[in-house]
């Protein structure tokens, strides 16, 4: 389905060529809503990342900043959403809202469509998990029945989102060459960013088969080498996490 592009942010659905059930199960949601959107055809990286991709990441650079390696399809997942970001510069876009093809929608993201509560924030996540707000921070409320508070650190999930034109200027710039995923590939609470409360878009439980790329990650993870006991309190990033529990509250 074609944009008219004379009114809304445009809608961008991320899905594989092949995925023809996700893409029929999405299409039906957001016709069900008479939202107009487009596909865009995501990297595919199931059997390996083409050498064109490989300039675009770091996969040293990744362990480093990331803690573990990622898989071809992190990347690929990861770089299929770049492209979308280049989209909006190069269009000149004022922003964007974009859904992966298992995003489960409903009248909570129509009515955040229809009336333009995109423009809020430079970045909403209407999905998230491991979501961190401050913790005497105010909420705002985005539409009936839903509110956003800024996001403390980095959440993850990229099941929906609204990004505007310098949200994807400050992925594109602090995000490549990749050493993060998708979710994100570097920080974006240095952006007006926002987690949506309650969530606007919902997923599949992955425990169903319903994310390749899940698979794949918890193989990485199961091949990992334990780490000694005690040796968290030697890094940077534990005692800022433990700075971080105290002060934030976890919404999802």
């Amino acid at each position: 389905m074609q944009l008219d592009g004379t009114d809304h942010w445009q809608v961008f659905v991320v899905s594989l060529h092949d995925a023809t059930d996700r893409r029929d199960k999405i299409k039906r949601q957001l016709s069900a809503c008479s939202i107009p959107f487009e596909f865009v055809d995501a990297i595919d990286g199931r059997a390996g990342l083409a050498a064109k991709h490989e300039p675009l990441i770091d996969r040293p650079g990744t362990e480093v900043q990331f803690g573990r390696r990622m898989t071809d399809a992190e990347y690929a997942c990861a770089l299929s959403h770049m492209s979308i970001y280049s989209r909006i510069i190069e269009g000149n876009l004022p922003g964007a809202i974009i859904l992966e093809d298992d995003a489960i929608i409903g009248p909570l993201f129509a009515k955040f469509y229809q009336n333009r509560a995109y423009a809020t924030a430079d970045l909403i996540q209407l999905d998230h998990m491991h979501g961190d707000i401050w913790l005497f921070s105010k909420r705002k409320p985005l539409i009936e029945g839903v509110e956003i508070s800024r996001a403390a650190r980095n959440a993850s999930l990229t099941t929906g989102y609204s990004i505007n034109r310098k949200a994807a200027a400050h992925i594109l710039d602090h995000g490549l060459p990749l050493r993060g995923p998708a979710d994100w590939p570097c920080d974006v609470t240095v952006l007006n960013a926002m987690l949506a409360l309650p969530r606007v878009v919902d997923h599949p439980v992955w425990e169903n088969g319903a994310s390749a790329i899940e698979v794949e990650r918890k193989a990485v993870l199961a091949g990992m080498i334990s780490r000694k006991r005690y040796s968290r309190f030697f890094k940077r990033n534990y005692w800022r996490r433990w700075w971080l529990k105290r002060r934030t509250i976890r919404v999802s």
